[in-house]
């Protein structure tokens, strides 16, 4: 090689020592490089560190190595004085096989002595080496960090959420066992978390579901003992709540039963849907809980008010809906009544409400919508037929086409405006 070349090559290889030692230097202030050198590790974490360690030691043995070479050739370069002796030297050493790596331990003869067994590599292969060992070493702890980074967060906030619900559970006096099973899995997450990161990566994706389950099974916990504190606080004023509620509920009640009674008494069909009085069960509900207050079972407590307003709330709308079913059926009575009279008086007006068969009609569909109890659904065949007959007669429906069962017509208008229950 030429002097040029020599120097050329030399500050080539001097600035790959220095771009290493950089690297060392970042490793070593890399806040995963440390977590990962001061945890007790385990499983699949565990083995990918134990191979990046390796990967570590190959780096820092080969960097050693190279960086004495390089600083060997230049103390020479700087002591050469052009002689071609010192030239075809550092020739050599720039092309050859120069950096002296050691192997490990081989037995020596036959006398049970050992020697340090020697490898030496070009400085080429040496940067190459360098190269993949801290690749590959890197890439086992930015996986780390990163599960840890994505992982860690979470933790806190399930850590956070056991914390609330000791607290709770000391507020309303449950025993230190009670979530026992809880507190055992909630430790075995974060054991895993803290010393087996890798274990939650698949396909270098992390997995976060079984924290999310954990942190679903906590919220609901956590839930829980809130409404249980609550209801501590303001079990009297929720309870006369619940209570007014059912009040107002037996009032509808009340009010559809006189209803329903009425409508017995007038329309045999559709038949009236029945009104339950459900009102009882509620308030033995109620008795319940003033009994699991007496034994301070609050959390007990939280979910029986919610299970007795939800029942409350669909006895309300149930109650509701069979009052309008019940006010339709006379509302629909009212109707049919009216129409026929309307029919009637066109009728008249056209001359043939004296016609044989329009008179019949009438006179069935008077009978049948003025009986007591009266037949709807009979009433509204029966007024249809009337209105089909009218029209035929060169008369308009002053009502439109509302009353004929056809696809038209609504359910209520095809059955007399009741439904069955």
């Amino acid at each position: 090689m030429s002097w040029e070349g020599i120097d050329h090559a030399l500050n080539r290889a001097r600035g790959e020592a220095d771009r290493m030692a950089l690297h060392l230097a970042d490793l070593d202030e890399h806040v995963g490089y440390r977590l990962l050198r001061e945890t007790d590790l385990v499983g699949r974490t565990r083995e990918r560190w134990e191979y990046a360690e390796d990967r570590l030691q190959s780096l820092l043995a080969v960097y050693g190595a190279f960086r004495r070479t390089v600083d060997r050739m230049h103390a020479l370069r700087l002591s050469a004085d052009g002689a071609p002796e010192h030239q075809t030297a550092l020739t050599d050493l720039l092309n050859g096989a120069s950096v002296t790596l050691p192997t490990g331990k081989a037995p020596s003869g036959g006398h049970g002595r050992f020697h340090v067994g020697r490898e030496c590599i070009t400085l080429a292969d040496a940067v190459a080496r360098m190269s993949a060992d801290h690749e590959e070493a890197t890439e086992v702890i930015s996986a780390t960090e990163t599960a840890w980074d994505a992982l860690h967060p979470r933790l806190a906030e399930l850590d956070a959420m056991w914390y609330e619900i000791g607290t709770l559970s000391d507020l309303i006096e449950l025993g230190e066992n009670e979530y026992e099973s809880l507190r055992a899995e909630l430790e075995a997450v974060s054991t895993t978390v803290r010393r087996d990161p890798l274990s939650h990566v698949e396909e270098g994706r992390v997995d976060t579901s079984s924290l999310e389950r954990l942190r679903l099974r906590l919220e609901r916990v956590r839930g829980e003992l809130r409404d249980a504190l609550r209801m501590r606080d303001s079990y009297t004023e929720s309870v006369e709540r619940l209570r007014s509620a059912i009040v107002d509920v037996g009032t509808v009640l009340t009010r559809a039963r006189g209803l329903r009674r009425q409508v017995v008494a007038k329309i045999s069909s559709p038949v009236a849907v029945d009104v339950p009085d459900p009102v009882p069960t509620l308030l033995a509900g109620i008795d319940d809980m003033d009994a699991l207050r007496a034994q301070n079972r609050w959390r007990e407590l939280g979910a029986r008010l919610g299970e007795l307003q939800r029942a409350v709330h669909e006895v309300a709308d149930d109650a509701r809906e069979r009052e309008a079913g019940l006010t339709g059926l006379l509302e629909r009575r009212a109707e049919l009544r009216g129409r026929l009279n309307a029919y009637r008086a066109h009728a008249v007006r056209l001359g043939v409400a004296g016609e044989e068969r329009l008179a019949e009609l009438h006179r069935k569909a008077h009978w049948e919508l003025w009986a007591v109890p009266c037949d709807l659904r009979a009433a509204t065949v029966i007024l249809s037929s009337y209105q089909c007959a009218l029209q035929e007669r060169g008369g308009t429906d002053p009502f439109g086409d509302r009353t004929t069962p056809d696809g038209k017509a609504s359910d209520g208008q095809r059955d007399g405006g009741g439904r069955d229950r």
